[in-house]
């Protein structure tokens, strides 16, 4: 289920995310097709991550213990680091590691 880009968000509830590959596919289709710069690294959740990386370009992304894919596709080098977490909590639960990450990439304002 993906939110409607008027959906009223709310901090109780789990935060969204998908499976499939297709998204960041698309995605990266589009860009490379207007002539875009494909991106270094994504950062995402399963299937953003693992596209990504069957792709061939860098990934790192969220990982739940009961969805092995992200963590089977880190032991092939496919994703460069699957970060373990919980993905059915509310997602303000991350924001220590949000600034983490970040902070460790000098991203953060």
């Amino acid at each position: 289920m993906v939110r409607t880009a008027d959906a009223d968000v709310t901090y109780d509830e789990p935060g969204t995310h998908t499976h499939s590959p297709l998204p960041v596919r698309a995605a990266l289709a589009a860009a490379a097709g207007h002539g875009g710069v494909l991106p270094g690294l994504v950062v995402g959740d399963h299937g953003w991550v693992c596209g990504a990386g069957q792709l061939g370009i860098e990934a790192i992304g969220l990982a739940d213990a009961d969805d092995p894919a992200v963590f089977v596709a880190e032991a092939e080098g496919r994703v460069s680091v699957a970060v373990p977490l919980d993905d059915a909590v509310r997602s303000d639960y991350y924001r220590p590691l949000t600034r983490y990450v970040l902070n460790r990439a000098c991203l953060s304002q």
